[in-house]
């Protein structure tokens, strides 16, 4: 059960961001550049944008260039990301309409027209259009404001009452980009396999298993500006080398839990500010973690296959998990817990 969202103050300044990242009258593939990325497993958009250009606008052509490419250049261990160096510049609930920390609109993808705009066309030589939504550095950042991760308490803390699916303890894994990773997976190695995966697929997966699903609901998102550390080569202290943008999501889909109704909650981060990936990323950690291997396997039928195909059918699919699911999410967890529903 969901909502639409009231007209407010709010919309009107989240679209005026979303203009702003058209920037001018250039040709933005800011998006598909950070996807390029995430499927790469690389952030460096002016390289992704290289071998989109090289590939002649293939993205498939473009994550293999960029993949190999990578593998050439040197390799350096990162710190573990701190919260402290996570600033929030997005922050959404469809769980619950309060939240600790407040919920921030951001830019918001889900606000962009539909509609075709021919008022203004890009001409030869224009430069490329700035994309205000992700500023250079956390210093430079419009988001004065924001908060930090460390300050902001999780969402999912609100969640009481209802049997959760417990997850393996995992070590830290490893890198697919550094080392072949075989069956079976760990469920570290098996997000890390998954944050590369090619986003069509990723959708489609997700949109097959929420049809299935009594209860899927969004958690949390968050879009954050990360700083990424590495010890310095002489005293080994982390130093901030470089920012990114990464999207994290957390959902919960219904579970069976000792024989009873529960929850799994689910994980996905991608680098860059692609949600649908970072949300699918979550639905299908948390159906792995409900069913196991799925156990239940998915019926292949002729309409099943024909609607995880339809690209717009499926993306818009996943994506409503950001619509407001107050009231049926209540619900589920008063039945989880043994309650009545008010």
């Amino acid at each position: 059960m969901y909502a639409s969202l009231h007209e407010n103050e709010a919309l009107d300044a989240a679209r005026a961001v979303a203009q702003t990242r058209r920037g001018g009258n250039g040709v933005s593939t800011a998006i598909l550049e950070e996807q390029i990325c995430a499927e790469a497993g690389l952030w460096e958009p002016e390289a992704a944008r290289r071998a989109l250009d090289q590939a002649h606008g293939d993205p498939a052509h473009a994550v293999s260039t960029l993949r190999v490419w990578a593998a050439t250049q040197p390799h350096v261990d990162a710190v573990t990301v701190q919260p402290e160096d996570v600033v929030l510049t997005r922050r959404l609930s469809s769980a619950y309409p309060q939240i600790p920390g407040g919920q921030w609109l951001g830019f918001a993808p889900e606000l962009l027209a539909r509609q075709l705009d021919w008022s203004s066309q890009p001409e030869p030589g224009d430069p490329p259009p700035v994309d205000a939504s992700q500023p250079a550095s956390v210093e430079t950042s419009p988001f004065t404001d924001a908060p930090r991760r460390v300050d902001t308490l999780r969402v999912r803390d609100l969640i009481h009452g209802a049997p959760t699916v417990a997850p393996p303890a995992d070590g830290a894994g490893d890198d697919p980009a550094r080392a072949v990773l075989v069956p079976p997976y760990s469920r570290t190695n098996r997000l890390a396999m998954l944050a590369r995966g090619e986003t069509g697929a990723l959708v489609a997966l997700a949109a097959m298993i929420l049809g299935r699903r009594q209860e899927a609901v969004l958690v949390e998102l968050s879009v954050a500006i990360v700083a990424l550390r590495i010890p310095h080569p002489r005293s080994g202290i982390p130093v901030a080398v470089a920012e990114l943008p990464v999207t994290e999501v957390e959902v919960v889909l219904d579970a069976d839990v000792d024989g009873r109704p529960g929850l799994a909650l689910g994980w996905g981060a991608t680098l860059g500010t692609v949600e649908r990936r970072a949300i699918a990323l979550a639905l299908l950690d948390a159906a792995l973690l409900a069913d196991g291997d799925l156990a239940e396997p998915l019926t292949l039928d002729a309409q099943t296959v024909i609607a995880a195909t339809d690209g717009p059918a499926a993306n818009g699919f996943v994506e409503h998990l950001r619509l407001p699911h107050y009231a049926g999410f209540t619900a589920y967890l008063s039945q989880a817990a043994g309650k009545e529903p008010r």
